[in-house]
Formats: structure tokens, sequence, C-alpha cells
């Protein structure tokens, strides 16, 4: 914990400024603040897949797809290991992918919720 009482003028200012911007964060985004807050600060991006899991080597075959599509649908080059692999069955077949708050939905669902 930090001594409040010991920082200048400027360190306070600076200060009060994070916790403000903590504090919207939390108000609009909900669960998505504290990714969306180490993004501003640090400058950190947040990389996400929700997959089906058709089977029990499925994962491999999306950690190599995902890798592939980051480069080519957001001109990214990261490593799997990077990459934060959730497991989704609401999506029928198929991946979504998620760039901070950006996302390219593959997916099954999507194209059947279209042609109804």
């Amino acid at each position: 914990m930090v001594d409040i009482s010991m920082l200048s003028k400027l360190e306070l200012k600076e200060l009060l400024k994070k916790i403000k911007l903590l504090d919207s964060l939390k108000r609009s985004l909900w669960k998505r603040w504290f990714s969306e807050y180490n993004r501003i600060t640090y400058w950190k991006n947040s990389y996400r897949v929700e997959y089906y899991d058709f089977w029990e080597t499925s994962l491999s075959y999306v950690k190599w797809l995902s890798v592939d599509l980051f480069n080519k649908l957001f001109w990214i080059k990261v490593l799997d290991n990077d990459i934060e692999f959730i497991s989704n069955k609401h999506l029928a077949w198929g991946i979504r992918i998620f760039l901070n708050d950006n996302m390219f939905n593959l997916s099954y669902s999507r194209f059947e919720k279209l042609l109804k």
C-alpha cells in the first residue's frame, strides 16, 4: 500500500486520474473492466478464442487455426500461449475470435440465425 501523504502534487493528480478511469470502466464495462484497464495502462492486448469442443483433440486444431486467423483477420502475429481458449457449447460449431472488444464470429450458430 502506498502512503499518499508522501506523494507530491503531480503524483496525487496521476493517482486520481487512474482512480477515475478505473471507476468509469467498472461502471460501464462490468466484467470486462479489468482487461480494458490493463490494455489502457500497460498496453496489453487480450486475445480470446471461444470454440465448440467437438472431440478431445479439438483444442490442438483450434490453437493452430486461431493463430492463423489472428494473423489473417487482425494482422497480428501471436503465439498460442498468449491466447485464452474457452469452450462454448452454445456455438453449435466453429469459433469466435476476440481481440480486446473486436470480434469475428465464425460459428455455425451465427449463420443459422442469419438464415432464419
